[in-house]
């Protein structure tokens, strides 16, 4: 007659034993630092503290995953209502014990996982909008943080007793959440579904204005006219200036004394005298020519009003003449 120990003390009293049997070269990743990270959590077991136990048999399974590992972690997490979380750990420990060729841990693991399963409460999330054929694309349901795929839909799938929390997401429409309490062994569903549809926001584009560049500013009038009277009254000064100057010579040989024998030499006098008024003139119309050219030259640009300047010349005398 076969006699077996209870199977609570199995599996916590094995911990210690088997740990410490298991050669460390044996296994990959470092079974040393998981072994110490098993006893801890054992020891933290043992006193009632398993919600501290937990974190030390996770990071033992990933330093070296052992079936003893699983088997008390699924025992501390059936006693902290993690039943869901328990009975995954208590399925993954059969297998792990089976592959160990540890027929005890096997047997223990298969008959706490069947005991578990009627206890599970399981939750079913229907999605309303599916029914009226309105779902709208990229649509993402999140159970406690954990995205659901689309064939987890309308299905009972086991959780840990508790409150929990549905988001429903979907572009274009606001969020919804929803929660809900399960009890140990109880079965419920609920219905979740998009919110309201967004308004669109209509994003006008912003033209891009290029600033204009400034066209090429022209000659102003006022260069050409200027100068261009300079220069003419440049040449009547110079040329009546000469012919003045002679006009002087042939009065100075012809009328000694300044005076004159005829009537001709005082016409020819009068005459010099004249060309030198013009000759004087003319050079005065070139300064206020080049005065018009350089005033153009520093306002710049094309002048929109036609700017005229002339220089008059007559037998008696010489002007300037223009408009701006």
């Amino acid at each position: 007659m076969r006699v077996r120990r209870p199977a609570r003390a199995y599996a916590f009293g094995v911990a210690t034993v088997v740990t410490m049997l298991l050669p460390a070269a044996a296994y990959a990743g470092d079974p040393a630092a998981a072994r110490e990270q098993l006893k801890a959590g054992y020891t933290l077991a043992q006193d009632g503290r398993c919600a501290e136990a937990i974190p030390r048999f996770q990071e033992s399974l990933k330093l070296d995953a052992k079936a003893i590992t699983l088997i008390n972690l699924a025992q501390c997490e059936e006693r902290t209502q993690k039943l869901a979380d328990a009975l995954g750990h208590w399925v993954d420990a059969r297998a792990r014990a089976q592959s160990e060729g540890n027929a005890a841990i096997e047997e223990e693991a298969e008959k706490r996982a069947k005991a578990l399963e009627p206890r599970l409460p399981r939750l079913t999330i229907a999605l309303t909008v599916v029914m009226t054929g309105e779902s709208p694309k990229d649509l993402e349901i999140v159970r406690d943080g954990v995205v659901l795929g689309s064939v987890s839909v309308g299905v009972a799938l086991p959780v840990n007793p508790g409150p929990h929390t549905i988001v429903v997401r979907a572009p274009g429409y606001e969020e919804t959440t929803k929660k809900i309490d399960l009890a140990e062994g109880e079965n419920k569903r609920i219905d979740v579904g998009v919110g309201k549809k967004k308004p669109e926001v209509k994003t006008v584009a912003q033209a891009t204005t290029t600033p204009e560049k400034a066209a090429p500013k022209g000659t102003n009038p006022l260069v050409y006219v200027g100068f261009g009277t300079a220069v003419a009254g440049v040449a009547v000064g110079a040329v009546t200036g000469i012919m003045a100057f002679g006009k002087a010579s042939t009065a100075k040989d012809n009328c000694p004394n300044l005076t004159c024998p005829n009537n001709a030499e005082l016409d020819a006098v009068d005459s010099g005298r004249t060309l030198g008024t013009i000759s004087t003139i003319g050079f005065a119309v070139a300064g206020v020519g080049a005065a018009v050219g350089i005033y153009g030259l520093l306002a710049g640009g094309s002048s929109k009003s036609s700017a005229t300047v002339g220089l008059t010349v007559g037998p008696t005398g010489c002007g300037i003449r223009g408009s701006f």
